[in-house]
């Protein structure tokens, strides 16, 4: 079970990493297509140039959102699958335990409850055999 959610973690750090690569080697293509352009195209074509420029940033940033979208999304799956896994791990051990014979959280709860009640009634019957 941990296994399985460390496998994920490690797999969404995979992801960022990734994503941190892209985005460091696409700006430097940016940089190094925004130096050969300069050098070798006309006004006209560097401000087409620099509009595919942008357009590249536009989507880098894009990519990257739907990255952590998509990370963030795995998360909260994971989180749910385990919550889901514990539920019914509890439905399944709650009858062995009843076979057992061993009492649930909340039976324990209630005994103590009336063990306390209990005990004040004989502190207050000691007190009162005291005074009497």
């Amino acid at each position: 079970m941990v296994e399985k959610a460390g496998k994920a973690r490690v797999s969404v750090e995979q992801v960022q990493d990734a994503i941190r690569r892209l985005r460091k080697d696409g700006e430097e293509l940016l940089k190094r297509v925004r130096e050969e352009t300069g050098r070798l195209l006309s006004k006209d074509s560097r401000k087409a140039a620099q509009d595919l420029v942008n357009q590249a940033r536009k989507l880098t940033t894009d990519l990257q959102k739907r990255a952590e979208e998509a990370i963030r999304k795995i998360e909260k799956r994971g989180q749910q699958a385990i919550e889901a896994i514990e539920k019914e791990a509890q439905k399944r051990i709650e009858p062995i335990a009843s076979r057992l014979n061993i009492p649930s959280r909340d039976e324990v709860e209630k005994l103590k409850k009336r063990v306390s009640n209990i005990e004040k009634r004989l502190e207050e019957l000691a007190q009162a055999n005291r005074a009497a």
